[in-house]
């Protein structure tokens, strides 16, 4: 057989189905869709997050987070098994060499009959072979190798863009728990002044001491809450600066919610374009690229196995002569093995293939539907949360119009003190709730954002 025939040969076919990437019908539009034209994902993140702050421990997240740089070294080696795949496809060389000398004695006596001394002959050689890829296993083998690493890219994209979300979101919620502890700060002053109102009263016999108890009861629950809201923002703090490969420690903010969300006008797109960027899914794709690839290794594994095979070298028949002497040859030939009976492992590797590739197949679909109900999902509660702080803003102001008309009503003496005390009771849970509203709104940015797709790309 030629070289050229050879090389006819390893090109003549390729067993397995063909890949083709997966078609899943979407829909035109997203549910809860209609806010802008264009699509968000095409913006770099920095236009999107605009806060100097946030992209100064964005950029420390993707510096320094321990995670990244593990899936990092995971993608390179991801890419290394590529080219161990691809080594099969041309010939392997190698070199051999051996010689030895000795003595076999027993009792006094020489084992051998020439001599005390042995001598086997050296020799020193080149060997080469070359496996003929006849039917495209090796070939397949190349293909799922190249999936699997894009795959491990893919993974890597989607854990930027997870973190892109965890830290952005974080960041958003550092900013409601300010605001938080704030508005408990000052229902704690006002608690205060209202229970040393209240005592003073008791004393002249004005009010009694139920009224005292509810002051106090009120006072005791901020002074409560303010603690808790600090142990949660510490812990915040502390889980961003791990993110951020920092050491545990506070979090640099400025803004406060009304900035983003007067500042969060977002484009969704089309469906179809979720599907060309979100990292997962894209990672999904690659991995039925790799189980269909899979299927063609296990159907070239009917086949027999060609290898040729060649050497060629010097021998000596004693150490006393150069090794690299006058004493030469060489040698080829060719292999051929091939299964006859392997009690069924061949047609249930086939079969495990196969199924394998449909799982893949159900794991890509499944990850298209958890993709668009996400983005939908998102853009419908962005588009109630408008309605709901809308409401809460109007009850806050009714609620702050009525602690100010009980107080007058108070100063002017047509009610007690104690009125003021209820309507403060609702005002400041009312405006805490308005404040997770705000947050809630404005991590619908980063995170429909990034459920887009959007962030991965440098």
């Amino acid at each position: 057989m030629t070289l050229a025939g050879a090389v006819v040969l390893t090109t003549a076919c390729t067993l397995g189905p063909s890949w083709e990437k997966p078609q899943m019908e979407v829909p035109a539009v997203f549910r809860g869709a209609g806010i802008g034209d264009g699509n968000m994902a095409d913006l770099p993140w920095q236009a999107v997050l605009k806060d100097k702050n946030l992209q100064a421990l964005l950029t420390d997240v993707f510096n320094n987070n321990r995670s990244m740089a593990a899936m990092q070294h995971n993608v390179e080696a991801a890419r290394q098994y590529v080219t161990i795949a691809r080594s099969p496809i041309f010939p392997s060389l190698g070199y051999g060499a051996s010689t030895s000398k000795g003595m076999n004695s027993a009792g006094g006596a020489n084992i051998t009959s020439a001599g005390s001394v042995t001598t086997n002959p050296g020799s020193a050689a080149l060997s080469a072979s070359w496996e003929l890829d006849l039917w495209g296993k090796t070939r397949r083998e190349v293909e799922s190798a190249e999936a699997s690493a894009e795959e491990a890219a893919e993974q890597l994209n989607n854990l930027r863009i997870s973190l892109m979300r965890q830290v952005a979101t974080g960041y958003l919620q550092l900013l409601m728990l300010d605001e938080q502890l704030r508005i408990t700060r000052e229902s704690m002053e006002s608690y205060r002044d209202t229970l040393n109102l209240f005592n003073d009263q008791f004393k002249e016999g004005v009010v009694d001491k139920l009224q005292v108890a509810s002051a106090q009861a009120a006072l005791a629950a901020a002074e409560a809450e303010a603690p808790a809201l600090e142990m949660q923002i510490a812990g915040l703090e502390n889980t961003l600066s791990m993110l951020a490969g920092r050491a545990p420690g506070h979090i640099a903010r400025s803004g406060s919610l009304r900035s983003y969300m007067n500042a969060s006008r977002v484009a969704a797109g089309i469906p179809a374009d979720v599907l060309s960027r979100r990292p997962d899914i894209r990672a999904k794709e690659q991995a039925l690229r790799a189980a269909n690839a899979d299927v063609g290794v296990a159907i070239a594994s009917y086949f027999p196995t060609i290898s040729l095979t060649g050497a060629a070298g010097y021998a000596s028949p004693d150490l006393r002569h150069d090794v690299f002497g006058h004493k030469h040859g060489w040698g080829i030939g060719a292999n051929l093995t091939g299964p006859l009976f392997q009690a069924g492992r061949l047609t249930a590797n086939e079969a495990a293939k196969k199924e394998a590739f449909l799982a893949a197949k159900a794991d890509y679909e499944q990850a298209v539907l958890n993709a668009l109900a996400e983005v939908a999902t998102t853009l419908v509660q962005r588009q109630k949360l408008r309605e709901v702080i809308s409401k809460q803003e109007s009850a806050v102001a009714a609620y702050e119009q009525s602690v100010s008309l009980a107080k007058q009503r108070y100063k002017e003496g047509y009610s007690a003190y104690f009125e003021v005390l209820d309507n403060q009771l609702r005002l400041f849970p009312a405006q805490k709730q308005l404040v997770n509203y705000r947050y809630q709104y404005a991590a619908c940015i980063p995170t429909l954002y990034t459920q887009l797709g959007g962030g991965w790309q440098k």
